[in-house]
């Protein structure tokens, strides 16, 4: 009994990892280089690039109004350029933006450092 009771523990501790290792990629700590804020684009859609961007979003990130954490992100993302903050981000490599040719991947998390 005392088996399972620890595997289950130790099952549900890695499980979110592995829904992240599933659908999300993270950049390392990184700045924030540029911000783009589009009026008539898709719906409010924000785009921005990092220092340090990895292979599956080598462009950048993007979201919209339509988000529910639209106005934290944004928040988020404004703070972190002009303070030159350290962040990661998470995105999805599946959910490319419609506004560039480039990597852009829609954005799911910010983290400060």
């Amino acid at each position: 009994m005392k088996f399972l009771i620890t595997l289950s523990i130790f099952v549900l501790a890695f499980m979110p990892w592995k829904v992240l290792s599933a659908g999300y990629v993270a950049t390392g700590f990184t700045t924030v280089t540029d911000v783009f804020s589009y009026t008539n684009y898709g719906n409010g859609d924000v785009a921005f690039r990092v220092e340090n961007s990895i292979d599956e979003c080598s462009h950048g990130y993007w979201f919209n109004k339509s988000d529910a954490g639209y106005n934290a992100n944004l928040t988020m993302i404004i703070a972190a350029y002009q303070a030159k903050n350290t962040v990661k981000i998470y995105g999805l490599p599946d959910q490319l933006w419609a506004g560039s040719s480039g990597k852009y991947c829609k954005l799911y998390n910010i983290q400060f450092k």
